[in-house]
């Protein structure tokens, strides 16, 4: 049942995190001054975004249209995911690459590199396609699961998108200090048969200024395999691969799910589980960071659905009547 809307008398919680990851990052990006290209934009955009932020919630507090302005509220503040996303890779750029490491790692483990045999023993068009499709369902599966907890169980909203965002900037500020590009960005620079063979060289501050992209396995004619080499081509850089955030947030919103409608987890569950597939197939990830995704999702929701029940439940509307 389509849950009623009224005006928001205070902020959304996901606003107010919004705003303290923007402080926090001001600091950070002080201490990095020197080192950063253009550390003024840094501070300017966040000045943008906390104006808007504010500006915004005047606007629809203001405003007789409480439904659509809410709306407007949430795609900003859910549109800014990407941008900070790709910030990352502006601070983690100035450190030492980490991914000799983690390929070493992943070797000693296995024996192999998952990334690279996963695709060559699947190069089925439609097994490609497949887990293409499920790559490319990340983005509409967190815009469905918010906007279905907006409509039907309104009473919930801050509470996951608190969690939600909350779990974006933890995986975020992760990727600032533990630069790693994954087997897409990392092998191209040492060569595939050099990372095949178990050969791992430190690359140091490589990509600082090489962003080279492995072109995906499989089917290159397939539509999902167009559509994910055109968001990657479009918004990915070297930066975010431990742990995986793709794999993290979604099974975030799986526990979510699971908690509040079983219903649509179950009809969700075989793409969420192509798309953590789909991390190492098409190289983004390395199947450690999978497991890490995994393990963060479990600890950033429950760290976060409590400090949500501490210190926010009581300070946020989250009635469910006009």
């Amino acid at each position: 049942m389509l849950t009623p809307i009224r005006k928001e008398k205070n902020l959304f919680a996901a606003e107010i995190l919004t705003a303290g990851y923007a402080v926090i990052t001001s600091f950070i990006v002080i201490a990095l001054w020197n080192k950063l290209d253009n550390p003024v934009s840094f501070l300017q955009a966040r000045i943008l975004i906390v104006s808007g932020i504010l500006l915004i919630y005047l606007g629809a507090f203001l405003s007789k249209f409480a439904p659509a302005t809410s709306l407007v509220r949430i795609l900003f503040f859910t549109g800014l995911i990407s941008y900070w996303y790709s910030e990352t890779y502006a601070f983690n750029k100035i450190f030492r690459n980490l991914d000799h490491i983690f390929a070493s790692v992943e070797y000693s483990i296995f024996g192999f590199q998952p990334a690279l045999a996963f695709s060559q023993h699947f190069p089925s068009k439609w097994i490609s396609e497949v887990f293409y499709m499920g790559y490319s369902f990340y983005f509409p599966m967190m815009m469905f699961i918010i906007l279905y907890c907006y409509f039907y169980q309104r009473e919930k909203f801050n509470k996951l998108t608190f969690i939600f965002l909350g779990s974006f900037f933890l995986y975020y500020l992760i990727y600032i200090f533990i630069p790693v590009a994954g087997p897409q960005y990392y092998f191209p620079a040492i060569g595939t048969a050099n990372a095949a063979n178990g050969i791992y060289s430190d690359i140091g501050n490589y990509f600082y200024f090489n962003n080279k992209l492995l072109p995906g396995p499989g089917y290159g004619n397939g539509l999902f395999y167009r559509c994910v080499n055109m968001l990657q081509t479009m918004g990915e850089h070297p930066t975010g691969a431990f742990p995986s955030s793709h794999v993290g947030i979604s099974t975030i919103l799986m526990i979510w799910l699971n908690k509040n409608n079983k219903k649509i987890m179950l009809i969700l569950s075989p793409l969420y589980l192509l798309l953590c597939g789909a991390t190492v197939y098409i190289k983004a990830h390395y199947l450690i960071d999978v497991f890490a995704g995994w393990i963060s999702a479990f600890a950033f929701y429950c760290l976060l659905a409590f400090c949500f029940d501490k210190i926010c439940s009581n300070r946020f509307y989250t009635g469910t009547r006009t």
